[in-house]
């Protein structure tokens, strides 16, 4: 397959919060080596889910190719016999359909809020909310998160985990949501990958773990310039300036992550995993750049 090209990457750390948004950044760069930048959110200095999903849509109005990456999980565990939610229901059939169905439940809730669905009668034992490990629940995970520890040593998460600083849950249900929404408000204009062929601008799943663990061989957080710097590099970026000032470790995330998409983005291995196009990876997706951890 011939590599698609992008003009612009977009890298985003996402939180699953409520009514606390300190977890969100968004980070820019273009094609070549300048440094990314941090992009500000207009309203109060903390990004809403809504304003990112405002922002995204209007950034795809236009006919630049932009590579969006947005870190939580695109999809849940696929098993071929009993289907999505562990056999809870048989309607879903594709990725797209899961969404459906999570919005569906959900809707009413602010700045896509997932209570209703993870409440529901019919999938609330599914997830790990609080206290002790429940005896019946199991700790299921998509392929994609398995590949990405084989490959990388890294750990990412079970969807199904709605507890912890590290859990994924609400932060990949609340942007499944998000997702859902920019597909119906801009499917002409945007491609979900590995879902669909990438065709202009694509949006795709990213792990920050994974891209400072491939730049520093570490998994610690990045938490000064210097160490963000350093980093940048590996992906043959240019360093942020010297009056950068301090920053959180979801900013240096979502800044290191934009330098690693333009990077790997340019690979063909990144594109071409022969997992890509099986009947699991199609439903559950994958994360961008673990093919690249092959080596």
């Amino acid at each position: 397959m011939s590599l698609p090209i992008f003009d612009t990457f977009v890298a985003i750390d996402w939180s699953g919060a409520r009514n606390s948004y300190k977890g969100i950044a968004v980070a820019k760069c273009t094609r070549g080596r300048s440094a990314p930048q941090l992009i500000s959110s207009q309203g109060n200095g903390r990004w809403t889910r809504t304003e990112i999903a405002d922002w995204l849509c209007d950034a795809l109005k236009g006919r630049a190719r932009t590579l969006i990456g947005l870190d939580f999980a695109f999809g849940f565990p696929f098993d071929e016999n009993a289907g999505y939610l562990q056999g809870r229901t048989r309607t879903p059939n594709t990725v797209f359909d899961l969404w459906k169905l999570i919005d569906d439940h959900s809707k009413g809730e602010m700045d896509f809020g997932c209570t209703a669905f993870t409440c529901d009668p019919r999938y609330a034992s599914l997830f790990w909310k609080s206290g002790q490990l429940p005896e019946a629940w199991i700790e299921q995970k998509r392929r994609t998160e398995l590949a990405c520890a084989e490959m990388t040593h890294t750990r990412p998460e079970t969807v199904y985990k709605l507890l912890g600083s590290k859990q994924v849950g609400k932060a990949s249900i609340t942007g499944i949501r998000v997702l859902h929404h920019i597909r119906w408000v801009r499917k002409a204009r945007v491609s979900f990958w590995p879902f669909e062929k990438p065709d202009g601008s694509t949006i795709a799943e990213i792990y920050p773990t994974l891209f400072r663990k491939s730049a520093t061989d570490s998994l610690v957080k990045l938490r000064s310039v210097q160490e963000l710097n350093d980093a940048l590099a590996a992906f043959g970026s240019d360093a942020m300036p010297p009056s950068t000032e301090s920053l959180s470790d979801h900013e240096t995330d979502a800044l290191i992550s934009a330098a690693g998409m333009r990077c790997i983005a340019e690979k063909r291995t990144t594109w071409s995993h022969p997992e890509l196009t099986s009947h699991q990876v199609q439903r559950e997706g994958w994360i961008f750049g673990v093919a690249e951890a092959e080596g």
